[in-house]
């Protein structure tokens, strides 16, 4: 009898992404995603959410255009609110995402 265990793959960006919105109720064009090279910065200072109250998540990517690809990929396939860019930062390896609210700024720098 083997003793290995199967490895289970850890869940991609957007899958980690997709499954804490999901979690915490869904409604995906509620949702901004942005990537940025500074994520506490951008979502406390520039969004304005409010840390202990609204829902937020940063996922840490290997690349700049892993980071990219995820939040393409999630404002593709459910909606939501985020900017695209042109170029390509090689320091903006976070994807965040938070619930919009009445006192978030879904500014669009």
């Amino acid at each position: 009898m083997s003793t290995a265990q199967a490895v289970q793959a850890r869940p991609s960006p957007a899958e980690r992404i997709t499954q804490f919105i999901e979690r915490n109720g869904g409604e995906h064009p509620r949702w901004f995603i942005g990537v940025t090279c500074n994520p506490r910065e951008r979502l406390l200072c520039e969004h304005c959410i409010n840390a202990t109250r609204d829902p937020f998540l940063i996922v840490g990517c290997d690349t700049a255009e892993e980071a990219r690809r995820a939040e393409y990929s999630l404002r593709k396939q459910h909606g939501g609110w985020g900017k695209r860019f042109d170029g390509l930062d090689p320091a903006a390896i976070f994807v965040y995402t938070f619930r919009m609210s009445a006192t978030t700024i879904p500014n669009q720098r």
